[in-house]
């Protein structure tokens, strides 16, 4: 009999083809790296241009990767393989390929200049929603939340900007973005879960404490903002798009938690040209005064609830108990930072961020000049004119000499609502008044403990925060620094309580004012005599032959450990110690520079 040939499989190119019993298995057909394919076979597998895919990676929440073993090359884009399955199963995808088709014809019928036949297909134009990927992407409302701070940040970044129609950023999206933003901050202000305030060269970060969760975000200043040609607007759009889904969602469920109606009532008259954006969504916050006082009273029941279960459960002397009425009592000092005020914004203060901290901070009514007609003193929607009779504070950002003053009323800038709103209690007026350089602008989201250095400001601060809340001032500092911060300056409380005093008698704030001046003098001349006092005596002789450091056993132990450690982790440890000694060197560089300048 004759001996059957066997088939032998060959490439197109020739030659035998590799992956049989004989030559094992084909590269890239098994293990890691068969996990992770690039973005071009991607793009091959779904069927659809970068920008699409693009787009439908961002919607879904799918990122690239990067693999430890790269076998199509370091300089490729990988993504997993059960992730470009996941996106070949999304009905977004059929809609994509649905508009393509759409805008085919479109183009079609317009180069064929039937303009009839093109505008009823427009209107026949598909359309998709994103309501199931924002149920996908976050399956409780927990984690929606807690991803809410990109969300609110992008927001407030469009509502800074206006249509562009060269960069394809349509005004429906800036009208949407605004609208949400403004419900958002309204139920901020409802809720009053603002928590910290900090104004920088970037914009004014805010902090909100929403559900048990701290939500932090940027607003930018509301300048004529200069567009990058670098940036891609297009994928900003995208992440814009799901951000307005995303945010509908969740300011249906805030509102309902408060008991409001969702979309809140507008204010006609308030809308048309009202300067203070936010203040047009306030049609139900006419009687937000007896709303927001029942509010607080249940909030502050809720509160004592609270602090009596933990107190049950862990202990009257507990961390977890002292930490609960620390917080506790911090939010209700912020809640109440400015009730009984009836504030006025001049027209050069930032009237939105301004605006926003007063309302969150219990502020009973709030007017304002910007957008003020010829010989009017009050904007629209403004809930008083400027020569009020019940007016409180004046805010104000100008020379003193460039403004006539009123009697029965205290001048302030605008960094003085931010100060007290982050300290929970109302600073003095006098290092704040118009004309005068204010203190330091410190940012309430930096630990200045752990920095390693606590700036003079600081320490005023923290005990106008801790004599508000009923503690001893400086009780949770080092003793030496709060010893020393005693000494050498009276205390800030002391003096709003002198401040309060003088006004009740019936003494100007300029003459209070210069008699301060004239105490402070005195105190720093007492000062300056009592370190001369204390100084070490120059004749004294100073040792400068120091003996050699003996490491102790814990340093001994640490070198031995540096011996036994890998070299790639020797030089992790290196670079670590090397940003400590530069932080450290820093501190003490500002040590020094604060008690040259005290001197």
């Amino acid at each position: 009999m004759a001996k059957r040939k066997t088939k032998v499989k060959q490439n197109k190119k020739g030659g035998i083809k590799k992956g049989d019993k004989i030559h094992g298995q084909k590269k890239g057909k098994k293990g890691e790296a068969a996990a992770y394919v690039t973005r071009a076979q991607a793009l091959a597998k779904l069927q659809i241009p970068l920008a699409d895919f693009r787009k439908l990676c961002i919607l879904k929440g799918i990122y690239p990767r990067d693999p430890k073993k790269k076998s199509q090359g370091n300089d490729k884009t990988y993504y997993h393989q059960k992730d470009i399955a996941f996106l070949r199963h999304e009905p977004l995808l059929n809609k994509f390929f649905e508009l393509k088709t759409f805008m085919k014809k479109f183009k079609r019928l317009i180069g064929r200049r039937e303009i009839k036949n093109a505008k009823g297909m427009e209107e026949r134009k598909p359309t998709y929603t994103l309501h199931h990927l924002v149920r996908e992407r976050y399956p409780s409302f927990d984690d929606a939340v807690r991803d809410l701070d990109d969300a609110v940040s992008m927001l407030a970044l469009f509502q800074s900007l206006s249509a562009d129609q060269a960069r394809n950023i349509p005004a429906d999206a800036i009208t949407d973005a605004t609208r949400l933003y403004q419900e958002f901050q309204l139920y901020v202000i409802r809720a009053q879960a603002l928590r910290k305030v900090f104004a920088s060269i970037k914009g004014y970060y805010f902090q909100a404490e929403i559900m048990g969760v701290t939500v932090t975000w940027l607003a930018p200043h509301q300048f004529a903002q200069d567009l990058p040609n670098e940036v891609d607007f297009r994928v900003m759009l995208t992440f814009l798009e799901f951000y307005r889904e995303m945010v509908k969602f969740i300011n249906f469920r805030l509102f309902a938690e408060l008991g409001l109606s969702y979309p809140p009532r507008r204010d006609a008259k308030r809308d048309v040209g009202s300067a203070a954006d936010v203040a047009a969504l306030e049609a139900e916050m006419r009687e937000a005064g007896k709303a927001q006082q029942a509010q607080a009273q249940q909030s502050e029941k809720d509160d004592a609830d609270i602090a009596t279960g933990v107190v049950a459960d862990f202990g009257d002397q507990s961390e977890e108990a002292l930490e609960m009425q620390k917080k506790l009592a911090e939010s209700s000092r912020m809640k109440s930072t400015f009730r009984g005020l009836r504030v006025f914004i001049n027209r050069e203060v930032p009237l939105r961020p301004t605006y926003f901290a007063l309302l969150c901070g219990g502020v009973t009514e709030v007017g304002w000049e910007r957008g003020a007609s010829a010989g009017s003193t009050a904007g629209p929607g403004s809930a008083f004119p400027a020569d009020s009779d019940t007016i409180t504070h004046h805010i104000v950002d100008r020379p003193p000499d460039t403004f006539e003053t009123r009697a029965g009323r205290e001048y302030v800038q605008p960094q003085w609502v931010f100060d007290s709103f982050n300290i929970g209690c109302q600073l003095p007026i006098a290092p704040y008044a118009p004309g005068r350089a204010p203190p330091p602008h410190l940012s309430p989201f930096v630990d200045d403990q752990a920095e390693g250095y606590v700036p003079r400001q600081r320490d005023i601060l923290d005990k106008f925060a801790a004599e508000a809340s009923g503690q001893a001032p400086g009780a949770e500092q080092d003793g030496g620094a709060a010893a020393g911060s005693a000494a050498s300056t009276t205390s800030s409380f002391e003096k709003f309580g002198e401040e309060l005093k003088a006004e009740s008698k019936g003494i100007w704030h300029s003459e209070f004012r210069d008699q301060q001046k004239a105490d402070a003098a005195t105190r720093m001349a007492a000062a300056t005599e009592e370190d001369e006092d204390t100084a070490t005596p120059k004749d004294e002789p100073v040792n400068e032959m120091k003996p050699a450091h003996k490491p102790t056993e814990e340093e001994e132990e640490k070198l031995r450990r540096k011996a036994l450690m890998p070299k790639k982790h020797k030089r992790l440890l290196q670079r670590i110690e090397k940003g400590q000694a530069q932080k450290k060197e820093a501190n003490e560089r500002l040590t020094k520079k604060r008690s040259k300048a005290d001197t």
